[in-house]
């Protein structure tokens, strides 16, 4: 079920906001009188077609995205100087049937937005949290330097109105590093704070080390035969306190089993709208810490799932097959400040091994965030659907600023169709309809701006080339235009390889297999 929400979210995202791009293209060239030769709803050959007038339209086997053909828009085409003939028209047509497809992508996003707007939705508070990870080790977030507190809500940032903590982060995000004045609401009072973002290492984002206040802790999974399914608990509870003490993060939620080895403890949780409580008895559980040559952690938790995995024979230490816990345990104390290969079903970890005792329940466990709902009548809907993805491309297009600068990391920031349509699989399956829509609106945004750019090759450069030709009163000839789209043919082949590749790297799967 979950693969098939992975493909069916990205099949619908990328492919509508294809289709609309090359929809946009057919129209604008019909509202001109350039007239197209084939719409294709997916690529290569038409398994279903009708002809009206002068245009096919068919569908391809895989209606995934799809493709707007003119007459006589290859250079290399014989012509006959009809008007409707995409080269033979004048360039002020061409501009018109050309832009209408990024102009469709706006539209198509805005149009997303109001639909939203109006039936609502739901975004990470702008209630904030500080997790106690950021105060470990001496290290205070800037966030607490400033003054804020767990709890706080931030209502303004330098002046401008707050809604959701994706507005914090866009603030923050393009904050330049410059100290930001910040209103919260704190037990009923305003109160102005001034912060200084820090950039996080690697990423070139700036950040004040905060997060949107929780509910609690959802169980991500659980262990059979551990404690935590001993005691009843099942995936997709909310835990928010333990005995008399609330949780809002896997840290509160860890640091106080450490006291209650071995002693009953009580959890509270949800599971739908029901409060449920259960008693449950941590148990000391060996963790298995391996690094390796170049620092990178990982870690196997002995509990009930890894014992299971020993006696089904699907773990080796340097090869050799282990059939016992025990027997697992001695063979890695032995070696364990040396390097030791250990494959556990198929996965491979190398590296010295440290041995860590720890009280855990059999749970593995995530943030549950607070959220806002978010919902507008009609007239308020408008001006929001425009608002949004004004603010939106205004963001893109600084963030764009900021790559070229050097201030933000390609490789984290820069995505290719195989992340988006992960990224569409994991809204879709994690979060929802609602969250996916908002997504597809954005992503048609983007496509808009990406295909502005004036890039040879893609509809930003053509643009720039009609431009020219009108002011001119001549084309440019056919050798330099040629040579021009040939480097942008090689470019964004280079640039499609890159991206590709750095999807693929970026899989976690493929992650796995280089450490």
């Amino acid at each position: 079920m979950m693969t098939l929400t992975y493909i069916f979210g990205a099949i619908v995202l990328l492919g509508l906001c294809i289709f609309v791009h090359e929809l946009g293209h057919l129209l604008g060239g019909r509202m001109v009188g350039i007239k197209a030769r084939v719409f294709s709803m997916g690529y290569g050959k038409g398994v279903l077609k009708k002809k009206i007038g002068d245009t096919t339209y068919q569908v391809t086997l895989i209606p995934f995205g799809g493709y707007c053909s003119f007459y006589g828009e290859d250079p290399g085409e014989k012509r006959e100087g009809k008007g409707y003939e995409f080269l033979t028209a004048s360039p002020w047509r061409r501009i018109v049937t050309v832009v209408m497809g990024p102009v469709f992508n706006l539209i198509f996003g805005v149009l997303l937005f109001y639909i939203m707007s109006v039936v609502g939705y739901s975004e990470e508070t702008n209630r904030i949290l500080i997790p106690g990870e950021y105060k470990m080790a001496g290290y205070v977030s800037p966030a607490e330097k400033g003054g804020l507190k767990t709890g706080d809500v931030v209502v303004s940032i330098n002046g401008k109105s707050v809604k959701s903590f994706s507005d914090i982060q866009a603030a923050i995000l393009f904050s330049d590093g410059k100290k930001i004045d910040v209103d919260v609401l704190r037990d009923g009072n305003k109160v102005t704070l001034s912060v200084l973002p820090k950039m996080e290492p690697g990423s070139g984002r700036y950040s004040i080390g905060i997060m949107p206040y929780t509910k609690g802790i959802a169980v991500t999974s659980v262990v059979r035969g551990g404690a935590a399914d001993r005691s009843g608990l099942k995936t997709g509870d909310v835990i928010f306190a333990i005995d008399s003490l609330p949780v809002r993060t896997p840290l509160d939620f860890s640091s106080y089993l450490q006291k209650k080895e071995g002693v009953p403890a009580t959890i509270h949780f949800l599971r739908g709208n029901d409060k449920i409580e259960a008693s449950i008895v941590p148990g000391k559980t060996k963790i298995f810490v391996i690094t390796n040559a170049r620092g990178a952690v990982d870690t196997i938790v002995g509990n009930e799932q890894f014992i299971g995995q020993i006696r089904s024979g699907k773990v080796r230490v340097d090869g050799k097959p282990i059939l016992a816990y025990d027997e697992f345990i001695n063979d890695v104390t032995r070696v364990k400040n040396h390097g030791l290969i250990l494959d556990v079903s198929d996965k491979r970890y190398e590296g010295a091994v440290k041995i860590i005792d720890k009280a855990m329940v059999g749970i593995s466990i995530g943030f549950v965030f607070e959220n806002v709902d978010v919902k507008y009548g009609p007239g308020e809907a408008f001006v929001q659907s425009i608002a949004e993805p004004w603010e939106f491309i205004v963001m893109n297009v600084k963030g764009f600023g900021m790559l070229f600068q050097g201030k933000m990391d390609v490789r984290e920031n820069l995505s290719g169709p195989i992340r988006i349509a992960k990224i569409a699989g994991d809204v879709l399956y994690n979060r929802g309809v609602a969250d996916f829509i908002l997504l597809m609106a954005k992503i048609s945004i983007i496509l808009m701006i990406m295909n502005l750019l004036p890039i040879p090759a893609v509809d930003g450069s053509h643009i720039v080339f009609y431009l020219i030709e009108a002011v001119r009163g001549r084309p440019i000839s056919e050798h330099v235009m040629a040579r021009i789209q040939g480097f942008g043919v090689f470019f964004l082949i280079v640039l499609g390889a890159f991206v590709i590749l750095n999807d693929i790297t970026m899989l976690p799967f493929v992650q796995n297999l280089f450490k």
